[in-house]
Parts: structure tokens; C-alpha cells; sequence
């Protein structure tokens, strides 16, 4: 009867620390899938390290960054819209894909000029290359557009 007992102890001690270490295994996992940092963009291998002064191109590994400025106005349909890279790096070719079915827009001078023709929500996606490695910087999925403004005329005006 003795034995009985020691061997149920111990079946179940070690049922309950199998259970600890599975729900602690789950919790890791799910910690890892959740804490996506976004601002580790991209970790991109160079193929030539040159004999540069500046540290980031000399590196084996290039951080690359960048993203779309933040403003309060929105596009609107049929006018000039502008799109501003901040936070970018020596190197890489920055683009941007507005989702309108158009080839990528390369950034000049850290902008790009567009105008987006219909009223609907388009996905604009920021694009860097460097040494033929490409990486997704930004996503935003649904750009809405501001309604566009219309002029309602008033009428002749008569002055005495």
C-alpha cells in the first residue's frame, strides 16, 4: 500500500510540473507573437563594405529606416498630395506604392508628389532597397481621402 502512495505522489508531481512547463511555453510563445516591435524596421546584410567614415555604411548589417511623416491633412481626390520620408539612411532607394494600380514612385529630395484621381480609400506602402534586398518600412492599409471641396456658385453680384 505504500508503494501505491509514493507512486501516485509522484505521477501526479510530475503531471503538474509537465502542466507548468506547457502553460509556460504557451505564455513565451504568445509574448513572442504579440510584442511585434515595429521599430526595428529592417536588418539588411551588405554584400561590399567600403572604406567609408560614416559607421552605419561601413557596417556588415544595415539598419534601414524610414517613414511617412505624419500630418493632419488628408489627400484629397484630383489635387496635388505630398508624402515626406523622415527618419530615413544613407543607402537605400526609397518608394512608395499608393495601391492605384501605378508603378512605385521613387522619393526625390525626401518627397513625393501625387494626386490620387477617384474618391476611395487607397493602401500606401513604403518601400526601401538596398544592395537588391527589399523591405516593407510602412503600411497603412485603408488611406481615406478628404471629400473633395466643392464651389457652389452664388450668383451675379450687382453693385449700385
Amino acid at each position: 500500500m505504500t508503494k501505491a502512495k509514493g507512486l501516485n505522489r509522484e505521477t501526479i508531481l510530475l503531471v503538474v510540473v509537465a502542466v507548468f512547463g506547457v502553460a509556460g511555453l504557451i505564455a513565451l510563445q504568445v509574448a513572442q507573437k504579440g510584442n511585434s516591435n515595429q521599430e526595428n524596421k529592417a536588418l539588411v546584410q551588405s554584400e561590399i563594405q567600403q572604406i567609408s567614415t560614416d559607421s552605419q555604411t561601413s557596417e556588415k548589417y544595415q539598419k534601414i529606416t524610414g517613414k511617412l511623416l505624419a500630418t493632419d491633412k488628408l489627400p484629397e481626390a484630383g489635387q496635388p498630395f505630398k508624402f515626406y520620408l523622415i527618419e530615413s539612411t544613407n543607402g537605400p532607394v526609397y518608394e512608395l506604392d499608393l495601391g492605384d494600380g501605378k508603378p512605385r514612385r521613387p522619393f526625390v529630395n525626401g518627397v513625393v508628389d501625387c494626386i490620387f484621381p477617384d474618391q476611395k480609400s487607397f493602401p500606401v506602402t513604403l518601400y526601401a532597397t538596398y544592395e537588391g534586398q527589399e523591405v516593407v518600412l510602412q503600411r497603412i492599409d485603408q488611406l481615406v481621402l478628404a471629400h473633395k471641396r466643392k464651389v457652389n456658385p452664388v450668383g451675379n453680384v450687382v453693385d449700385y
